[in-house]
């Protein structure tokens, strides 16, 4: 693996790595809830893309970021847990009853939701989504075409670099289209 750098909010030559949270709000209204979002960035095994080493989206609601919500991350080739996966904080009730007939108790925020693996795991306009579509922040008018065009352009992406590492599905596919075509 080359270098890994970072890119997120706040970060400066005096500070390189550690990318500070910002607020989510819309205009000058007071912050209803905090960001904090990270990448790290390599180049693929074949050092021909950029592509995301990991990433890290947090939700809190704090600006001193002690009360978290819930964090998507991803971490490329994870051995015991899926990639991309989400930790959500608080109490279940059903948790609490497994950990009663389990030797090894959980919290809630140390389980990993798997969220569509490597390839198809959420983008950040996925959360933009939910945090306006569950009324946890405020948007501005216009929200959903800006969340689409960036969602359309990640997906393309993803989709691109799948088709990149499985070829062979991209050719039976073609060939597929091309004898339905003639079919009809």
């Amino acid at each position: 693996m080359g270098p890994v750098f970072t890119l997120g909010y706040g970060l400066s030559r005096s500070n390189p790595t550690q990318p500070q949270a910002f607020p989510l709000r819309v205009d000058n209204k007071s912050p209803r809830g905090w960001m904090s979002l990270s990448f790290q960035l390599r180049l693929d095994d074949e050092e021909s893309y950029l592509t995301v080493h990991s990433s890290y989206c947090a939700i809190f609601a704090d600006q001193g970021l002690e009360s978290c919500l819930c964090h998507f991350d991803y971490e490329r080739d994870k051995d015991r847990y899926t990639s991309a996966h989400v930790q959500v904080y608080g109490t279940s009730p059903a948790l609490e009853v497994l950990n009663d007939k389990a030797d090894h108790k959980r919290t809630l925020d140390k389980l990993h939701i798997p969220v569509g693996g490597k390839r198809f795991r959420p983008c950040i306009e996925d959360v933009i989504e939910f945090l306006i579509n569950e009324r946890l922040v405020d948007a501005h008018e216009g929200w959903e075409q800006r969340v689409e065009e960036g969602r359309a352009r990640y997906r393309r992406s993803q989709l691109k670099a799948a088709m990149r590492r499985y070829p062979d599905v991209v050719e039976e596919y073609l060939r597929e289209r091309e004898r339905a075509e003639k079919g009809s």
